[in-house]
């Protein structure tokens, strides 16, 4: 079997440009620069950062999930008094309107509902 091996050296003085860059600066900086210690430092800070934004997603999915679960139970509530109403039709008119979307009125800004006040009067 014929096996082809291709291998790409660059030329002696482009060899190792960016290492031997990267280890001249290095070596170029203060020996307390050098230290290991501001590693560890910039390593600690990064974990930190780190944590303290999965804290500040899990506590909004959290509270997302609150939020969801008030408003099922408060659906749920809505239901059962829809139910407990005396009469088909009204119960019936009850859960269609608990069911139906909510009111585009009320979605609206207080300045843009007095607006659409006055322009129905």
């Amino acid at each position: 079997m014929n096996r082809y091996r291709i291998v790409f050296s660059p030329p002696p003085g482009k060899r190792l440009g960016l290492a031997r860059a990267t280890r001249i600066w290095w070596h170029g900086l203060p020996a307390e620069l050098r230290s290991t210690k501001w590693a560890a430092m910039l390593c600690g800070l990064t974990i930190v950062a780190l944590l303290m934004g999965f804290h500040q997603v899990v506590q909004s999915a959290v509270a997302q999930g609150a939020l969801f679960r008030m408003n099922a139970a408060t659906h749920a509530q809505a239901e059962w008094r829809c139910h407990a109403l005396q009469g088909q039709r009204l119960r019936e008119s009850c859960v269609n309107q608990l069911n139906s979307p909510p009111n585009e009125l009320a979605d609206t800004t207080p300045a843009g509902l007095a607006a659409v006040q006055v322009a129905q009067r």
